[in-house]
């Protein structure tokens, strides 16, 4: 297998701009369609002309204003209506019009999909699949023939299914891919069926698998080492339902396991950041346990494997994170150990190897602060900061003398809350502060409060905007009680640097002024702010 050349297919634009809650913008596909040809994939669906006005637009726009380096595009569409010409037939029209080079098919290859769903006979699907194939070859186009529902099929007829796909054949379809429409097979499933498949054509063959049992990648694999050479899939697994194969995980596990060739150029190490910024358009947060690309795919938390990769890093990662442009990182939690500590601090720029009373403070430290509710591994600049207090690192930017918020409400009017905080502090050389800040409750007022004492001595303030408020509550079984702990992200709007604190308190507003002091505190670190003298 090593050196065999998959065609990587991606339907990103089409059948995973079907999952709930993914509205894309043709803007948003012209912003999409050039970073799918930057990770190197083979061929490029770009939706449905004809059918879809978006899509017809969007290819019209293709056409003028892009230019891919890698990829082909493609339209996809159906067969032939019942009873037509494919040349009479609009929506066959349609995909000529589109000047896609590639033209995906799909075609019922389930004789219970055939009668039912189009109305038609077992034979007139066929001549439907064949006509329609062989009109768009003839008109110079390569055509790939979806055929769907085949695996659901083939278990019940699969002489009928395999007819379905040598009338594609016969048509001149250059590729027969197989789809597990429903999700529902297993890879011992896909391996047999795609095994007796192999044996029955000589035409390329392709997997498209959905992921309703959990298994569209390992499902993808077990398609190529049974004989299918073209792979289709959506980056970071979208899809309608749970999803279709993750096309970036597949193409690593296709050239990192198996020694095959998929992304062309660059595209493998580039894979994080391509996937990271396709989910910023699409406006759907990146899956941090993604494989190969999440943000926890290379994270390790506990201090055995922290003592291992101390010593070689290969001991417990499947593979290298710089193979797909990510990157190891070490979480600091209760279950860190001196190693862990170390190779956390070195990350940040701090060499502890030769401090081991300062190692075991801050693990002391830790394993404390997160028995009281406290986590650092989502929060590296709150750890950060720890550690420069611990090695007396930390400058002093001001100095709180007091806070206070009051909220007040008339009976029967909750939207005539009203949110107000109080604070005193001084900072710019020793000058004092006393503030007030409204808001739409108390966080809000403490923000505006905190932001407007420190402007005048620190205008780095300003830049500092926050995109992310979490809060949970810990021990909930104590109701009212219980403590609660609050995560915030900040982002520098100069530098686009993020990062993250954590707050804990016996109630919200006192978690939530320590996690926007340390987040304010640590972007003025990073910013090179002038302290008080």
């Amino acid at each position: 297998m090593a050196g065999t050349t998959v065609e990587v297919y991606d339907t990103t634009l089409r059948d995973g701009a079907q999952q709930e809650g993914m509205n894309l913008s043709v803007a948003d596909k012209m912003a999409i369609a050039p970073l799918l040809d930057e990770l190197g994939v083979g061929v490029i669906e770009g939706g449905w002309p004809g059918a879809v006005p978006k899509d017809t637009e969007f290819f019209a726009l293709v056409n003028k204003e892009l230019s891919f380096r890698h990829a082909q595009f493609a339209a996809f569409g159906m067969t032939r209506r019942a009873g037509a010409s494919a040349g009479s037939d609009p929506q066959v029209r349609a995909l000529l019009d589109s000047e896609a080079p590639i033209i995906t098919l799909v075609a019922k290859s389930d004789i219970r999909h055939a009668e039912r769903a189009l109305r038609v006979s077992g034979d007139e699907n066929l001549a439907m699949i064949e006509e329609t194939v062989a009109f768009l070859v003839g008109e110079g186009r390569r055509v790939v023939l979806d055929a769907e529902h085949f695996f659901d099929g083939y278990r019940y007829d699969p002489e009928y299914a395999i007819r379905a796909l040598l009338a594609g054949e016969a048509g001149g379809a250059s590729t027969l891919c197989l789809c597990d429409t429903n999700g529902g097979m297993l890879p011992d499933d896909v391996t047999r069926i795609v095994t007796d498949v192999r044996a029955r054509t000589t035409a390329q063959l392709g997997m498209h698998a959905h992921n309703d049992s959990g298994c569209a990648v390992a499902n993808s694999m077990a398609a190529v080492a049974a004989g299918a050479t073209h792979v289709q899939g959506c980056v970071n697994g979208y899809g309608e339902r749970t999803g279709n194969a993750d096309l970036v995980a597949v193409a690593a596990n296709l050239e990192i396991k198996r020694g095959m060739i998929a992304l062309k150029g660059d595209g493998l190490a580039e894979s994080t950041r391509i996937a990271h910024t396709i989910s910023e358009i699409t406006n759907i947060a990146p899956f941090a346990r993604q494989p190969y690309v999440g943000a926890s795919a290379f994270a390790h938390k506990a201090g055995l494997h922290a003592s291992a990769i101390k010593v070689d890093p290969d001991l417990y990662q499947h593979t290298q994170p710089e193979l797909v442009g990510n990157d190891m990182r070490m979480l600091v939690s209760e279950m860190a150990g001196r190693a862990s500590i170390e190779l956390k601090g070195r990350e940040m720029g701090f060499e502890l190897s030769d401090q081991p009373d300062v190692l075991k403070r801050v693990m002391d430290r830790v394993k404390n602060a997160e028995a009281q509710g406290y986590t650092f591994d989502a929060a590296d600049a709150s750890f950060e900061l720890l550690l420069r207090w611990e090695l007396g690192q930390a400058p002093q930017y001001w100095q709180v003398e007091s806070w206070r918020v009051r909220v007040s409400s008339a009976p029967g009017n909750p939207n005539d809350a009203d949110a107000e905080a109080v604070i005193k502090l001084r900072a710019g050389g020793g000058q004092r502060f006393v503030t007030v800040g409204e808001g739409n409750g108390p966080v809000n007022a403490l923000d505006h409060a905190l932001r407007t004492a420190l402007a005048g001595a620190y205008p780095e303030i300003g830049r500092f905007e926050l995109t992310d408020f979490k809060v949970r509550i810990m021990d909930a079984s104590h109701g009212t009680d219980a403590v609660t702990r609050v995560l915030i992200t900040t982002v520098d709007t100069v530098t686009g640097m993020q990062w993250r604190t954590v707050g804990v308190g016996p109630n919200m507003v006192e978690a939530s002024y320590e996690a926007l002091t340390d987040s304010l505190f640590y972007g003025l670190l990073k910013a090179e702010a002038t302290p008080n003298p």
